[in-house]
């Protein structure tokens, strides 16, 4: 049975909150105040919510319902678009793929219902993909990390990584990961890196969060938040906030002072975040992609999991072919009338298509 909560009520927040409960995987990326602090466009979030009634297994798959514009005028038409991150569908363990299917016709079925022509989803690493009922689309190259042994650890990294951590320790480099018990000090301490940070790199206004907004997610989440430092000389000069799940920790948000780039705290600091999740029980360090396909970001965290790069799929679903060739006509006319080459209705390299506008 499928249901769609309004997650701007509060009391769909309530049932969206305790099913995440029952469902017990402790993923950050599904937190309600994930979806409410890091993510854009809350005020359309919804959550579909399936329930197996012979099982009783769960599951979730929050995003945002939003209506199609061209031009800056709306249409009577929707879209579907999971939030930035690893999402898609959560769902209670030993899931069959008898209810996946079945969730996956239901959400068609609803679209159809409610006008919306297209669905977008953002999935995690972990293969949450499987059974999909569309076209599934690489996007990019992810570098999910193995957390093994120490030493063999060691051995793996690339040696620019080694020369670096090493550098670090003679410049006599310290760390901190601050986790269950962090102040308002410290969260402070990360966002004045990290806001600064954002400021040299010109990174899109989107990623400028409040620092009321970093202290609410990490008081309310606890266990699904963690900060390193790195310190030179008491200073700290690199920081980032970690998100943490039962088994694995994200690289999410952080900076560094560039005057101590020299010192190479960005390889230290990943370096002892790596022990902290060994010592911690933790399987995988997921370190993420780059802005572009295989750039410089990409190869940096490759260096520290040369080995462990997996794809990041999206999902991509028209629900109605010709209300969607429909609205790519009109996007093609205001593209047409603004100087801009129009697009083929084959073109994979954006979608959904009526939305592009450059």
């Amino acid at each position: 049975m499928l249901n769609v909560l309004d997650l701007s009520q509060n009391s769909d927040i309530e049932i969206y909150n305790r099913i995440y409960k029952i469902i017990n995987t402790n993923d950050p990326y599904f937190l309600y105040d994930y979806l409410r602090y890091f993510t854009e466009c809350n005020s359309n979030l919804i959550s579909f919510v399936y329930l197996d009634d012979i099982s009783e297994k769960y599951i979730l798959m929050p995003g945002y319902i939003s209506n199609v514009s061209i031009s800056n005028t709306q249409t009577e038409y929707k879209q579907f678009s999971s939030p930035y991150g690893y999402t898609g569908p959560l769902t209670s363990k030993e899931i069959d793929e008898k209810t996946i299917n079945q969730f996956w016709i239901d959400i068609n079925e609803w679209y159809s219902k409610n006008n919306v022509v297209t669905e977008f989803v953002r999935f995690n690493l972990f293969e949450n993909f499987n059974y999909y009922n569309s076209t599934l689309h690489k996007t990019m190259l992810n570098v999910k990390g193995c957390i093994i042994n120490e030493e063999l650890q060691w051995k793996l990294f690339d040696s620019k990584v080694r020369k670096n951590v090493n550098k670090a320790k003679r410049e006599g480099l310290i760390s901190k990961i601050i986790y269950l018990d962090i102040t308002d000090i410290e969260i402070e301490c990360f966002y004045d890196i990290y806001i600064k940070t954002m400021i040299r790199t010109k990174a899109s206004k989107k990623f400028y969060y409040n620092l009321s907004d970093f202290k609410s997610f990490i008081r309310n989440n606890p266990y699904n938040s963690a900060i390193c430092n790195v310190y030179f000389e008491e200073k700290v000069i690199s920081s980032e906030l970690i998100l943490v799940s039962k088994n694995s920790i994200f690289s999410f948000l952080g900076g560094t002072d560039e005057i101590f780039f020299d010192k190479r705290p960005n390889d230290f600091l990943k370096f002892e975040l790596i022990n902290w999740a060994r010592r911690n029980g933790k399987d995988y360090y997921v370190l993420g992609g780059g802005y572009g396909y295989e750039d410089g970001i990409f190869k940096y965290k490759k260096s520290f999991f040369p080995n462990d790069i997996v794809t990041f799929f999206t999902g991509r679903k028209i629900v109605n072919d010709d209300i969607y060739i429909k609205l790519v006509k009109l996007n093609n006319t205001f593209r047409i009338n603004n100087s801009l080459d129009p697009l083929s209705i084959e073109d994979e390299s954006f979608f959904p298509l009526f939305n592009k506008i450059d």
